[in-house]
């Protein structure tokens, strides 16, 4: 039986090879195949994701995450201690700023208003008692005469000094300068009608100034008196201010040192680095802003208390006890006119000297103003001779020689009652002018000591900042 051979193919003639190379391409196509037909048709171009349909997970938020991120982290803590250190910087140069202005405003026009208005006081005062004089004395030639000419001149230039330096705000300075002016027109037309009365021999002339005495007792001199209250009140008040501590200043320096400290703990915790040298150069410059800031405010605080005490209390005090001198010269020079028979005039002499000697013990033996001690003594011892004088008077007036009791009130001898008050009135002079250098030396010292500190805390915060931003930029660097 014959077994019959399949005849070989054109397929089974193929190589083995040639069939496994052929087999990739086969592949190939079956999956392209498969991939690109859709039906009946063909899909050539490559599929494209279109972004729009993303959905971001519900809930997420970027900043937030960034937030709570290292690298987020160092950025607002980089922000916040370049905020807080200029803020520093600028709050104590405003701080010490306004303090500064308010000490060149006393400086520089409150004290010397206050000065003005003790002046115009105390020239009206003398103009007043040299009125007097001038007619016990024996006209317009005596010695009276040249002190009621001199004291209207330093009124008068007290007057304008006064007028200039109140500013226009302040309406009661104003009106009470405006009274002052107008109240002195008529009492130089009084003084002016007594002396013709007094040059034609007319007796009247005792009555038109007396007056004009009582309209410079009772109207002006409580007039000026009230404007030297006013100013030194301000005075007073600028010296209470300036020497309380700026504790904004200090609050916020502070926490924007402990602001720094903490920081610079947290990035060398967060960098395993043991020094970061922005962040130390900014706080010590904060620091040496808040001992620059604590020292000088303890020096401008001293001396505005040393002008307070040593100043502005000892020459209120001085500045009474010469007003109520001046009170008693005209008081007694009023009595002598009238020859003693103005018993309130005696009264008030009396009243008015008790109360001068009051006021000289008083300052004399207080803690403040010793660089007024030796005039105050001169003072003293002046006033003893002035009230010796005025028992001369009242002894020559009670056995009715008026010329002797004239001579002692009005006479130029060293052991007058015109020279012993000339000689009180200059000592008291002296006491006001060494205070008030003592004084003004003080308030200079208040303000030299902070004179830098103004533009100096706020170029130090402005390099605080920048010292912030070299010592965080360079650990932000590190996480790109």
């Amino acid at each position: 039986m014959s077994v019959r051979r399949p005849l070989p193919s054109v397929h089974t003639g193929l190589s083995h090879a040639a069939r496994i190379g052929a087999q990739p391409e086969s592949r190939a196509a079956v999956q392209e195949g498969r991939m690109f037909h859709r039906g009946d048709h063909v899909v050539t171009e490559t599929p494209t994701l279109d972004e729009d349909l993303l959905v971001e997970p519900e809930g997420r938020r970027p900043w937030v995450e960034f937030l709570t991120s290292t690298p987020g982290r160092l950025t607002v803590l980089g922000v916040a201690l370049i905020a807080v250190v200029i803020a520093a910087g600028v709050l104590t140069s405003a701080a010490v700023g306004a303090r500064q202005q308010r000490v060149e405003v006393l400086r520089t026009h409150t004290e010397p208003l206050a000065n003005a208005a003790q002046a115009l006081y105390s020239s009206l005062s003398i103009a007043d008692a040299a009125a007097t004089t001038s007619f016990i004395s024996g006209g317009e030639s005596g010695i009276g005469a040249e002190q009621f000419t001199q004291a209207v001149g330093d009124a008068s230039n007290a007057l304008v000094t006064a007028t200039n330096g109140v500013s226009s705000q302040d309406a009661e300075s104003l009106a009470l300068l405006s009274d002052v002016v107008r109240n002195l027109a008529e009492y130089f037309n009084l003084v002016a009608t007594a002396q013709a009365n007094d040059r034609a021999g007319n007796p009247v002339g005792v009555a038109y100034l007396s007056d004009a005495s009582a309209l410079m007792q009772d109207t002006i001199l409580p007039l000026a008196e009230q404007l030297y209250v006013r100013q030194s009140d301000a005075v007073a008040e600028t010296q209470t201010h300036t020497a309380q501590l700026p504790a904004t200043a200090f609050t916020v320096t502070a926490a924007a040192l402990v602001a720094l400290v903490l920081a610079q703990l947290y990035v060398v915790r967060k960098s395993k680095r043991r020094f970061n040298p922005g962040l130390a150069v900014a706080t010590l410059l904060m620091a040496g802003l808040l001992i620059w800031l604590i020292a000088g405010s303890l020096v401008s605080t001293s001396a505005s208390e040393h002008a307070r005490t040593e100043g502005t209390q000892p020459i209120n005090t001085v500045a009474r006890a010469r007003i109520l001198a001046q009170q008693a010269r005209a008081d007694e020079t009023l009595a002598l006119l009238q020859r003693g028979a103005d018993t309130q005039s005696e009264i008030d002499y009396t009243r008015h000297s008790q109360a001068l000697s009051d006021e000289l013990t008083r300052q004399l033996d207080s803690s403040h103003g010793d660089v007024a001690a030796d005039d105050l003594r001169d003072a003293i011892a002046a006033r003893d001779g002035w009230l010796a004088a005025h028992r001369d008077i009242e002894i020559a007036l009670e056995r009715g020689d008026y010329p002797t009791a004239a001579a002692i009130a009005a006479g130029s001898g060293s052991g007058t009652s015109a020279a012993k008050f000339a000689a009180m009135d200059e000592a008291l002079q002296n006491a006001i002018d060494r205070l008030r250098d003592d004084e003004a030396s003080a308030v200079t010292d208040a303000y030299r000591s902070m004179s830098s500190l103004a533009v100096g805390s706020m170029i130090i915060g402005v390099s605080c900042g920048f010292a912030v931003g070299g010592g965080i930029w360079p650990r932000l660097n590190e996480y790109h």
